[in-house]
């Protein structure tokens, strides 16, 4: 066996499988994360935060399944966390090349391997002697040798019992009762710039109650001008904003009550007073008699 091609088929075996010792202890972690998230109502307090509120409640149609949008907030962030800490705990991982390794699981190859593999491109009887000694040892020598196979038993199990764990707690809903979310909520609203409760960024979150009554406990005042303005009645959330320009105070189509009185209107002026002043009027030639008969039956009508 080719000396350097069994250095570098090893060296890409163990690679493979410093990444799969990674890829186990995300994973695991990342479940474990979610799990704590969930028993500590995290997902409850997206609600109370502005850049979450509008989202919360909804679902995402992935793959054919409603997913909410709570779940997919808390994977993503138990899947960030879960990077942090795992490129922090294998920063000082063991990085030490195939051939030490290979020479200390296999005695009889100790200053062998690495002689011949340094010494492969020369031709002499020495080292093709030393060549064929050690390519009839590695030639019975897998890949799997350099698989630790503790660390995949540890991360395999670790998987499958907060996977385990997480699933049932989840469908029974088992959370923590230290806590509830209007604590959570009142948390974060203490929070600056992170709350939708902050008066001054004008995304106010107004709670009423079954009458209809804002409830004593919100504050912050409406900002009816400014940014989206939220209300929240039966668990449901209301946007109070009105749009510029759509006739604040009116609705379109309102109209007055009509009256169903019946009445007859009344001359503002006493038509005797009329019919007298027209005597005084230039009339047109030759009507004067017609017109002044029309208006003296007319006063005499009243």
């Amino acid at each position: 066996m080719d000396v350097r091609s069994f250095v570098k088929k090893q060296e890409a075996a163990l690679k493979k499988y410093r990444r799969l010792y990674k890829v186990l202890d995300f994973l695991g972690t990342a479940i474990i994360l979610y799990l704590l998230l969930f028993y500590f109502r995290i997902d409850q307090v997206f609600p109370y935060i502005s850049s979450f509120e509008v989202r919360a409640g909804t679902s995402y149609d992935i793959l054919g399944a409603s997913i909410a949008f709570e779940t997919v907030a808390l994977s993503l962030i138990a899947a960030f966390f879960s990077l942090i800490i795992t490129v922090i705990r294998h920063l000082r991982d063991d990085k030490t090349k195939a051939i030490p390794l290979i020479e200390e699981q296999n005695p009889e190859l100790h200053e062998k391997l690495r002689t011949a593999y340094d010494n492969s491109d020369e031709n002499n009887l020495i080292v093709a002697d030393l060549l064929s000694s050690v390519s009839s040892k590695i030639a019975v020598i897998a890949s799997s040798a350099l698989l630790t196979k503790r660390k995949l038993v540890i991360g395999v199990v670790l998987i499958l019992l907060s996977g385990i764990t997480t699933v049932y707690i989840i469908d029974n809903d088992i959370r923590t009762n230290l806590f509830d979310q209007g604590q959570l909520g009142d948390l974060v609203n203490n929070i600056p710039g992170l709350g939708n409760g902050d008066s001054s960024s004008g995304n106010d979150v107004y709670v009423f109650d079954d009458s209809g009554n804002e409830d004593s406990s919100s504050s912050g005042t409406e900002n009816l001008t400014g940014d989206t303005a939220i209300i929240v009645q039966d668990g449901k959330e209301v946007d109070l904003t009105i749009p510029a320009g759509s006739g604040v105070g009116f609705e379109e189509g309102d109209t007055s009550e009509e009256s169903d009185t019946d009445f007859d209107q009344s001359s503002p002026y006493e038509r005797s007073i009329i019919s007298a002043q027209t005597y005084d009027e230039e009339l047109p030639e030759g009507y004067e008699s017609i017109i002044k008969e029309y208006f003296e039956a007319l006063a005499e009508a009243d």
